[in-house]
This record gives C-alpha cells, sequence and structure tokens, in this order.
C-alpha cells in the first residue's frame, strides 16, 4: 500500500482501531494526524531506546520491529496499526525496552509534543491512552 497517498480516513481508521486511541474523539484523532508524519523506516534503525525519554509514539503500518528488554530479543510486532512508545511518551519516563526495524518499513510517528496538546484539548484521548497502558502494564 502506498502510504504516503494513504486517505486520512484510513490512517485514523488504524488509530481509533488501537487500544491507545479507541475512545478518542474523530476531533482528537484528526489533531494527532495533523501532527503526524509516515516515515520509511530503514533495516536496524532504532525507534526507542531503552532508558531514554520517548520523543514520539509509533504506528506500525508495514514491516516488523523486535522489542528488546535489557539486549533481549523480547517481543516482535508485525501486524499494521501497532503502536510502541505511548507509556515513555505520555509519561515523561524512560523507555523499558529498545525498539528496532527488521527490515525496511513504513511508520505514523507522532510527536511527543502533539500528543500531549491533543490529550489537553480532548481528555477523552488522555482517558484512552492511561486505560490502554493499565492494560499492558497489568499483562507485565
Amino acid at each position: 500500500m502506498d502510504w504516503q497517498s494513504m486517505e486520512r480516513q484510513e490512517m485514523a481508521k488504524l488509530l481509533s482501531e488501537n487500544d491507545a486511541f479507541a475512545t478518542a474523539s474523530a476531533e482528537a484523532i484528526n489533531l494527532l494526524l495533523d501532527a503526524a508524519e509516515v516515515k520509511t523506516i530503514q533495516d536496524s534503525d532504532i525507534l526507542i531506546r531503552e532508558g531514554a525519554t520517548g520523543e514520539s509514539i509509533w504506528m506500525l503500518l508495514e514491516g516488523k520491529w523486535v522489542v528488546n528488554v535489557k539486549g533481549q530479543r523480547a517481543n516482535e510486532i508485525e501486524g499494521c496499526g501497532e503502536v510502541v512508545g505511548e507509556i515513555s511518551a505520555v509519561s515523561h519516563t524512560p523507555a523499558t525496552a529498545t525498539v528496532i526495524a527488521e527490515g525496511v518499513g513504513k511508520a505514523l510517528c507522532i510527536p511527543q509534543e502533539a500528543l500531549h496538546h491533543a490529550m489537553t484539548e480532548h481528555p477523552e484521548l488522555a482517558g484512552s491512552m492511561l486505560r490502554s497502558m493499565a492494560k499492558y502494564l497489568g499483562r507485565l
């Protein structure tokens, strides 16, 4: 799929189908999309570095990402619409894992500042993100 020309409506659908954005309003999703950018990710690119504060959240559009914790492979992400980096980006805390591209792919990048602005303007987005993060943390 050509993500650069992907219709905004399709991108909004992918976001709204993710737990982190499930109860966010269409206005909140549009605010995020206004600031987001589709990026080509190269093999071995590091999207998130363990111990660093997240500057963006990332949604996989195509490709594969590997999640390493303390240098050990902990998970693989291959599903279109999967999101990483939300805990660090929301909480301004160091990332608990490193996320590395395995092969070339595409991702939607939403800057931390845009996320915080959207959560301030649309509190339901903040609630959706917090519920999603609590679910995730409960699985650890």
